[in-house]
């Protein structure tokens, strides 16, 4: 028993006619692929939304942002370029007197993407000396991505 095509087309023409669809729909995904922006460079950030925290680093840490000035703190996440994110964990560590030392992990993302534009982690035993190495952290790195722009 032999099978018959449906269509009858050359070889050479139904050959030609598949590289071609398929040329252009591999064009098509390139180019869909390269559309996605990147997140933005770190000087590029000019307003931040800090995810809800019940942590008084975070309350510190938008007071520095806020008093810094170069980056508008947004208390709604759709007027934000970035989100900003802190874990902290607190341990104890022994010593002569006992010192509670805090550890913080600070992330910026990107808010279209949730791609990480900056990040850092800090440890110190003072709250506020630990918002101020952040703080001082973000304008060293902020400075160095605009002048490797």
């Amino acid at each position: 028993m032999s099978v018959r095509p449906f269509l009858r087309v050359p070889v050479g023409l139904a050959t030609v006619s598949l590289l071609s669809v398929l040329a252009l729909s591999s064009g098509f995904l390139v180019s869909q692929a390269t559309v996605s922006a990147a997140p933005p460079r770190l000087f590029e950030v000019k307003t931040i939304y800090i995810a809800p925290s019940s942590d008084d680093l975070v309350r510190l840490l938008k007071s520095r942002l806020e008093q810094w000035g170069t980056v508008k703190v947004t208390p709604q996440v759709e007027e934000a370029d970035a989100i900003l994110s802190c874990e902290t964990e607190s341990r104890i560590v022994p010593a002569k007197v006992v010192i509670k030392v805090i550890d913080a992990h600070v992330r910026l993302v990107d808010r279209h993407s949730q791609k990480l534009i900056w990040s850092t982690k800090k440890s110190t035993s003072w709250d506020n000396r630990l918002v101020d190495d952040i703080i001082d952290q973000l304008k060293r790195d902020r400075e160095k991505s605009f002048s490797n722009y």
